[in-house]
């Protein structure tokens, strides 16, 4: 499957002190090369205020694909009790997938996974929205699911019409605080520089986003 971190490089300049992304995952969880390349370029952070990569793990407590794989793991079962009949198609595929692992996630409680299938052949994306009622396969790379639904090339139903980002300078209490972190039209931000811009964001534009 195509690298496209390079590309990706083009289109949203990497943080100039990217976040590490220590550690490994386990065993279990298999994590493509290309995801493990573009963590090596960005570190860990967000795209467009919205869409959160994760590290395989992390040692300070802020979510890692190891935790979230297990925490995503409770709900499906749980969900699968309460709705059984709703839940059946999307957990029987992923139960009998070879490994499946959280990679990304969203404001919105939207989550991202690489998913390898048990007979064989190249990994998908899966997108589930935040209330498990729909879900949504693409047979890409990591690397190029990002780049194309910050390009507009994939629209992903899950995810609100304004993401990716206009380019537009969220508002902000203090710009001359935030505006370096808005430079290109997209921005990919470390926990960091989340939170500085969260700070800077005036109600309640902070609020509906802390919502999120």
């Amino acid at each position: 499957m195509r690298d496209m971190t390079e590309d990706l490089v083009g289109l949203v300049p990497p943080p100039e002190e990217p976040e590490p992304a220590s550690g490994g995952a386990s065993e279990s969880v298999v994590l493509p090369e290309d995801y493990l390349h573009f963590l090596s370029v960005y570190g860990v952070g967000t795209f467009d205020m919205f869409l959160h990569v994760m590290a395989p793990e992390r040692s300070d407590g802020r979510a890692n694909v190891r935790e979230r794989t297990a925490s995503f793991w409770s709900v499906l079962a749980r969900m699968s009790e309460f709705v059984p009949e709703a839940m059946a198609p999307l957990s029987d595929m992923l139960h009998a997938a070879a490994s499946v692992a959280v990679w990304g996630s969203t404001d919105n409680g939207d989550l991202c996974l690489w998913v390898v299938p048990a007979e064989g052949g190249d990994g998908f994306v899966l997108v589930i929205g935040s209330r498990f009622e729909d879900w949504y396969e693409y047979g890409v790379s990591i690397t190029e699911f990002l780049h194309r639904i910050l390009t507009g090339d994939i629209r992903c139903p899950a995810f609100p019409e304004d993401f990716p980002s206009t380019g537009e300078t969220p508002p902000s209490r203090d710009l001359t605080a935030i505006e370096d972190l808005f430079s290109t039209r997209h921005s990919f931000l470390t926990g960091d520089q989340y939170i500085r811009v969260m700070d800077a964001w005036p109600a309640p534009w902070k609020t509906i986003q802390e919502e999120r």
